[in-house]
């Protein structure tokens, strides 16, 4: 895995060792600022191919320079809930877990996690489809096995 950070944070040893044990030959992992007039807290995309890597293998990874922390992010979970509208329509939503992050090289991983989960859906021939609800529980799940958070916050 090459890591390509671009970023004050000190991350690259803490990105290898929450990914250590899994595939990761030809990962090139891109770690950015925001635009400086972006409204996002950050952004991370997974590329299956990209004009510079047609072979796709590439995570991009940006956080806000303005962000204040700790910093409250969300993550879908499998279990929804029922709840009429105004017109007493049955609208189905899903539970978010809150989970707080302390400075920006934990917002950095857990963006990164979410995304390598991504990643090994594309090595194991998966679609890239609907994959949202199992990425956000991969990354929670590393978090808590990694001790950066102690736990998630109950589902909302």
């Amino acid at each position: 895995m090459v890591i390509n950070n671009l970023t004050s944070h000190k991350v690259n040893e803490l990105l290898r060792s929450a990914v250590d044990g899994y595939p990761v030959e030809g990962l090139v992992v891109e770690v950015k600022y925001c635009p400086r007039n972006s409204r996002r807290f950050a952004s991370g995309t997974y590329y299956r191919v990209s004009n510079r890597r047609p072979d796709g293998k590439l995570i991009r990874v940006r956080v806000n320079r303005a962000n204040k922390y700790p910093l409250n992010i969300y993550f879908k979970t499998s279990q929804y809930y029922r709840r009429k509208n105004s017109r007493g329509e049955e609208l189905i939503y899903q539970k978010l877990v809150s989970v707080s992050v302390r400075c920006p090289e934990e917002l950095i991983l857990a963006i990164f996690l979410h995304e390598f989960s991504h990643y090994l859906d594309h090595l194991a021939g998966r679609n890239g489809r609907y994959k949202q609800t199992k990425a956000d529980k991969f990354a929670l799940n590393k978090l808590i096995e990694m001790g950066i958070i102690n736990h998630a916050s109950a589902p909302r």
